[in-house]
Formats: structure tokens, sequence, C-alpha cells
């Protein structure tokens, strides 16, 4: 399950970069990075409090668990409505209005993916001052985000190609919170061992990628679409 959830903190930071090269007024993006640089920094306190032993201790609290399942199939589903608003506004379709201040909200997920990825760096390092640690690390992570989304938005310059891999990235992280939830609830569960039983868990991962599939397909036919 810690792997499940690294993987969903990656693609949290990924969509986080994504959406903020996206965005048409760089002062936000900016803006934004200060607020991560400055969440990085003043957290740092609490990171060094942190050990292997409460990290394990929280992903076997299922309530916790089940919060953070919900709040990422929440915002993936968000992301997802959020990418279908803005291919529709590029292509001057009429859209809610709700939505031109929702894009400003590129997600929330990152923040506990950036205290864990700190919390473990400081684990890592030793004989370091931390408040020059959590300095560097706080530069290092705003770099982190600007080069990710930099480097998106230079291989792919066209900017339906770039709302539809965000709209990908967004389906893989709602792929990711529903076997999360499946792994929380224990569904099937075997008393032996404590794991899914195979044949589900092939099910439900079948299921989902064809959901993935039929997603992806519906989302080009909206483009080709919009485009003709």
């Amino acid at each position: 399950m810690q792997t499940l959830v690294i993987i969903l903190f990656i693609l949290a930071i990924v969509s986080f970069a994504i959406q903020l090269q996206l965005l048409r007024k760089p002062w936000v993006l900016w803006s934004w990075l200060l607020v991560v640089g400055l969440f990085v920094f003043f957290m740092h306190n609490m990171a060094i409090e942190q050990s292997y032993k409460v990290f394990r201790a929280t992903l076997s609290d299922s309530d916790t668990m089940m919060d953070f399942t919900v709040l990422q199939v929440i915002e993936a589903l968000g992301g997802l409505l959020l990418s279908i608003y803005m291919i529709r506004d590029h292509y001057k379709e009429p859209v809610k209005k709700f939505f031109r201040y929702v894009v400003y909200a590129p997600g929330i997920i990152v923040f506990p993916a950036l205290f864990y990825f700190e919390s473990m760096l400081f684990l890592q390092v030793h004989g370091v001052d931390f408040k020059l640690l959590a300095i560097v690390v706080a530069i290092l992570l705003m770099l982190i985000i600007y080069l990710v989304g930099f480097g998106f938005k230079a291989l792919i310059p066209e900017f339906d190609l770039q709302l539809e891999m965000k709209f990908i990235v967004h389906l893989l992280q709602l792929t990711g919170g529903i076997i999360l939830s499946v792994v929380m609830l224990r569904i099937p569960v075997n008393s032996a061992v404590q794991e899914l039983s195979l044949l589900p868990m092939l099910v439900l991962l079948s299921f989902v990628f064809s959901g993935v599939i039929a997603g992806a397909a519906w989302y080009n036919f909206r483009i080709k679409r919009f485009n003709n």
C-alpha cells in the first residue's frame, strides 16, 4: 500500500506542475511556487519529528487512509472536469463560469505529498542544520515542480494535447484512488494472509483499465469534434 500511496503522491506533483504551466497568467504560477516554498519551509519543524514508525502507523490507520482516498478520488474527478472545461473554453464553447476560478486551484494532494518527501529526506540526511536544509529542500522542490511543468510544455507544445495528457494523469489518479479504496476495505479478504484474492483483483483491474481506455477514447472524440 505504501508503494501505491507514493505513486499517487508523484502523480499529484506531476498534475500540479502541469496545471501551473497551463495557466495563462505567469504571476499565478510564481505565486503557487512561492506557496510551495513557504509550505515546505514552515513544515520542517514537523517534518523532523516524523519517523518510519509514524508513517507505518498512518498507513495502518483506516480512518486517515479512507479520508485520503476520498480526497484523492474527489481531486481526480475535479481534474477530469477541469480538463473538459479547459478544452471547451479553448475552442470557445459555452462553459460554466464557476470553472474559471477553479482553474487557479491546481490541487490539494500535492501538499501531503511534499510533506512526505520532505520528511523522507530529513530521515536520510544527518549532521546538517535543519533550517538550512529546509531552505534548500524548499528551493529544490520549487525547482522540480517548475522543471516538470516546463519540460512537459516543451515536449508537448500543442495546447489540446497538453490537456489530453492532463486528462490521462487524472485518470491514473482516479484508478489509484479506486484501487486504494479496495485495499482499505479489504474486499474480498483472505483471512489467512489478509490480502485481496487474485481473481477479484484481476476483474477490478480489468474494469478500471477498460474505463481508462474508454475515457481516453471519449476525450479524443470530444477534441476531434471541437476541432471540426
